[in-house]
């Protein structure tokens, strides 16, 4: 796990000189993420390319391991930020076909996998990665992003320059973005995310979409997508069960996930994905599949707050052999004191107050020695955990479909899920709209926030978002929803800010439901293996379910990992005195984007408005004034 950097030269790729202008470039944008790789770094320079690396040493802790790698013949040189899971099986093909290793790294499996497979090598990997390739004997930047886009990968094109990097911060440290992209603030302020589109929250600056190559050659940028989240791209082995098929690869991607050299944690919320991962980690151990004897396990505690699952996260792991838990005791309140590091750090605005009580996680976490940790990310995605989201186009399946029963359904949901007919049919009618309006609609009726935007900053965004999903008469609409949240808007967000805030403090997150396998397999299988009856997420609760106590399996209420930032702006002085700080600034009142009156009047009644989203507001003005924003 690392930070990359690169400058290279588009104009006479060739005859491009001047290569001590790269060195102290590449420096500063080495110093700017030096948080994701503490343990070294390294400048790389030949005309026409230059890389920089900042490792955080994970597998092969030597220094034979550091980056940017080059290749025996000293053609071809690579940096890398991610980790290769399957590399041993890799590095296996790579010896058998006559290639030789200096090292025991992932890193060098990819270089020899290039040189052996060229740009099909990504074919061959399993894992989460952004790397960059410069091919001299082809004079041909190679560039990928692994398929889900775990690892980060940002890019712009300045005065016949391509610069790239592990984050923003290593791009604004050279190029000083002034300008915001506002149809991506106008997306952030209406609708909560930043659609996954490639574009970024700084104008003409660009992000590689996930399992996506990108191939630089004579000046000339050629993207390839090398692969695609689709229905039924899965081959299911004809002698097993779904649920056999299910377990196999779970057990699968959690194995992978434990390859390192240094210890591996846990982190566990006392919901169901990071319990099955917790008691999966035990089983594997108990039966001598992991060369581990004990495994730590941090949850973060919110005491007096409703919602704080401690208490069934220490009745779990009683039935646990061999995991250690630690309670993380966190205190927000008083995260105001430090917020504009933390939202430099986070480069992006993000979409909730969550996020900066994440990094205080991992701030816990890095304090207590950690460096890799597991979780659950990547289930309520796939396999439909968030019942309220996709309850809409569920119903509308089953009043399509001629073996539906969509009055059954529906009463279901209504009475043994406690939805209102009225929300339901509301998620219906949101299923069935232009994902513009029906955003649009939830910003001005529900979060009440429309009101406070300027009617010109509206209209020249409100159509820059293209809808990703389209209600069919066909059917299938429940699992387009779901590839929706996954390929363009929440799960793309909650990856940027898990990477991002994990790496502030130099950690690694790993992610077993991220596993590429995991994700095709959730779209090859029957809709009623996710989700019917109210129940989501069936699959899992008929296979690792069983193993783990009904306090967990029965549980249907999903909280999703959230901070009562409300609570604090009501009832805390410190957090409120800072809100109205930034309300009554110069800075604030004089943005052309928003009414500063119609926001600071909400900000005054917040109990009145529990659906405004109070925490975009004050962030985004936060991020402007910390990144010097020009045009807001």
């Amino acid at each position: 796990m690392c930070g990359i950097n690169g400058v290279l030269s588009l104009n006479n790729q060739a005859g491009f000189q001047n290569i001590e202008f790269f060195q102290p470039i590449l420096q500063s944008m080495n110093d700017a993420i030096a948080h994701r790789g503490p343990d070294s770094d390294g400048i790389f320079t030949k005309t026409p390319v230059g890389f920089g690396f900042r490792r955080l040493s994970i597998i092969d802790l030597s220094t034979s391991a550091n980056q940017p790698m080059v290749s025996k013949n000293e053609d071809v040189v690579l940096v890398f930020n991610g980790e290769i899971y399957n590399y041993l099986e890799v590095k296996a093909n790579l010896l058998a076909a006559g290639h030789t290793f200096r090292t025991d790294s992932d890193t060098e499996v990819i270089l020899n996998s290039y040189l052996e497979y060229g740009e099909e090598c990504v074919h061959h990997f399993n894992g989460m990665w952004a790397f960059a390739i410069y091919d001299f004997r082809n004079n041909k930047l190679f560039c990928s992003r692994d398929r889900m886009g775990v690892k980060p990968f940002y890019y712009c094109i300045k005065d016949q320059m391509l610069y790239f990097s592990s984050e923003l911060k290593g791009l604004h440290a050279v190029l000083k973005f002034e300008n915001a992209n506002l149809a991506k603030v106008y997306e952030y302020l209406a609708y909560g995310y930043r659609i996954n589109d490639g574009e970024t929250f700084f104008e003409d600056c660009f992000e590689l979409l996930p399992g996506t190559n990108l191939v630089v050659e004579a000046g000339k940028l050629k993207y390839n997508r090398y692969w695609k989240l689709s229905l039924s791209s899965f081959q299911h082995d004809p002698g097993l069960s779904f649920q056999e098929e299910y377990v196999n690869l779970f057990e699968s991607a959690v194995k992978l996930r434990y390859r390192s050299d240094v210890p591996v944690a846990l982190l566990l919320s006392g919901g169901l994905d990071s319990s099955a991962i917790t008691k999966v980690t035990d089983n594997l151990i108990q039966r001598g599949e992991l060369n581990r004897n004990e495994i730590h396990a941090f949850i973060a505690s919110f005491p007096g707050f409703i919602d704080d699952e401690t208490p069934t996260a220490r009745m779990f792991i009683k039935t646990c052999k061999h995991i250690q838990l630690h309670e993380l005791i966190i205190d927000t309140q008083k995260t105001v004191d430090n917020l504009e590091n933390i939202i430099q750090a986070l480069d992006h605005p993000v979409f909730s107050f969550n996020v900066v009580v994440h990094q205080n996680i991992m701030k816990a976490c890095k304090q207590q020695g950690v460096k890799v940790v597991l979780n659950g990310q990547g289930s309520d995605e796939a396999y439909a955990g968030y019942d309220r989201y996709i309850s809409g186009a569920y119903l509308l399946d089953q009043l399509i479909s001629r073996d539906g029963n969509f009055f059954e359904e529906f009463s279901i949901l209504n009475k043994q899920n406690h939805y209102s007919k009225g929300f339901l049919l509301g998620q219906m009618f949101k299923s069935m709209v232009d994902q513009n309006y029906s955003a649009y609609l939830r910003a001005k009726y529900q979060e009440k926030s429309i009101f406070c935007l300027n009617k010109d900053f509206i209209k020249a965004n409100y159509h820059h978002y293209k809808p990703a999903y389209q209600f069919s008469y066909k059917g299938n609409n429940f699992n387009n929803y779901l590839l929706k949240q996954i390929k363009y808007e929440g799960l793309n967000q909650i990856l940027h800010y898990e990477d991002i805030s994990s790496m502030s403090q130099s950690i690694e997150i790993r992610s077993p439901f991220m596993d590429y396998r995991m994700m095709e397999f959730a779209f090859s299988i029957p809709n009623e293996l996710k989700f019917k009856g109210g129940i989501t997420k069936i699959i899992q609760r008929d296979t690792i379910g069983k193993m783990l106590p009904n306090s967990i399996t029965k549980n249907r209420k999903k909280i999703g990992f959230r901070a009562p930032f409300l609570d604090y702006l009501s009832k805390d002085h410190n957090v409120k005195a800072y809100v109205f700080d930034v309300l009554n600034s110069q800075s604030f009142g004089a943005k052309k984007i928003w009414k500063a009156d119609s926001v600071k009047h909400v900000f005054e009644r917040p109990m009145d408005y529990p659906d405004f989203p109070f925490w975009r507001f004050i962030n985004l003005e936060v991020w402007a004034k910390v990144y010097n924003i020009k045009n807001l």
